[in-house]
């Protein structure tokens, strides 16, 4: 990596930064990286000509495998009857498939089509962009940051559900720790 590492030009991980200063500089960033994430959200429904909520949905599916109608609305924070309009579109396109559920027949789970008529891949130079960005750090600097990714998107997942964020390494990278909870229908 050209740099210290941590590096970033405005001071951020400089040597002898206070670590509450670091807190504040990694609050802020997140926010900018949330508000990314959500334009490029919105750039890939619209690419994929899916309305945001239908393509949440079903990028959430792909992530996280199948899921009831009731673990949907929840991790969307979305009305059962919402969800079931989100579903029906996406099963007519057929990017989705109601099965019923493995134990419980009473239920059915959504579950992502293997292939889908949808463009839902990377924008065009954003695979580059990443490329080069990550070639500027060494492996061990790549373990710490996907180990510490890994760590944030479980907390976040604990925050999102309502429980509050659990212990490192309590919830799967991009999984659901737990899918048999309240409101899993």
């Amino acid at each position: 990596m050209d740099g210290a590492p941590g590096e970033d030009g405005r001071g951020h991980g400089a040597p002898g930064h206070p670590r509450e200063a670091l807190y504040h500089a990694i609050q802020h960033d997140g926010q900018r990286l949330a508000a990314g994430l959500i334009r490029l959200l919105h750039a890939l429904s619209a690419d994929s000509d899916l309305n945001p909520t239908d393509f949440q949905c079903y990028t959430l599916l792909r992530v996280g495998g199948p899921m009831t109608p009731g673990e949907i609305a929840q991790g969307l924070r979305l009305t059962t009857g919402s969800v079931t309009m989100v579903v029906d579109r996406l099963a007519e396109r057929g990017l989705v498939r109601r099965e019923r559920h493995p134990d419980d027949r009473r239920k059915v789970v959504v579950v992502p089509a293997v292939s889908g008529a949808v463009r839902t891949g990377t924008p065009t130079g954003l695979g580059a962009a990443m490329s080069a960005l990550h070639d500027r750090y060494t492996e061990a600097e790549l373990e710490t940051v996907a180990a510490w990714l890994g760590q944030v998107a479980g907390v976040l997942d604990g925050v999102a559900a309502g429980v509050g964020p659990g212990p490192p390494g309590a919830a799967s990278r991009g999984g659901h720790a737990d899918r048999g909870g309240p409101g899993a229908e």
